[in-house]
């Protein structure tokens, strides 16, 4: 398997299947590393009571995809990558008095895999809560797809990506 010839197809149908509301760059420095490609999705709308009373105010909420080649993942780099990952939430994430949430998702295209990291990346969890500035929450999501093994890993928190993920593998 050629991992660059794999990845980038991976990419390409990740960008090309997901839904046509997200914005994607490609090749995007975030925090300090490329990004393969970046989809953003952004929900502005009037807030309502029980979802029909108009309040008179307005909401917001916003995903992040974040799309990485990571040829060979460790343990060690899983960490270091968990750290990015808490990082790049607290630059994209900057809530106010009408965030409703925010989902940062990591997706990592790996060619070789340690068999410790599906059990440690289960362990992950990140987010916030900004109950205490008015409401809303946000929340790190982390994948990890096997290229060779076609296998998809997820934290806790990010199970719904392999919904997302899977018919592109």
């Amino acid at each position: 398997m050629d991992f660059s010839t794999e990845f980038v197809a991976f990419r390409d149908r990740m960008i090309a299947g997901q839904d046509k509301t997200f914005v994607t760059e490609m090749n995007v420095q975030v925090a300090g590393r490329a990004a393969a490609a970046v989809s953003c999705f952004g929900l502005d709308g009037e807030r309502k009571l029980l979802g029909l009373v108009p309040l008179g105010s307005k909401s917001h909420a916003h995903e992040y995809r974040l799309l990485f080649a990571a040829p060979e993942l460790d343990g060690q780099s899983l960490q270091e990558w968990w750290q990015y990952a808490e990082a790049v939430e607290r630059e994209l994430v900057k809530p106010d008095r009408s965030h409703e949430f925010s989902l940062v998702s990591v997706i990592l295209v790996t060619g070789k895999l340690d068999t410790a990291v599906p059990k440690k990346l289960r362990k992950l969890a990140a987010g916030r809560d900004f109950t205490n500035i008015g409401q809303g929450w946000s929340a790190v999501r982390m994948a990890v797809v096997d290229l060779p093994a076609h296998k998809i890993y997820t934290n806790r928190m990010g199970d719904s990506m392999k919904n997302i993920i899977k018919p592109i593998l």
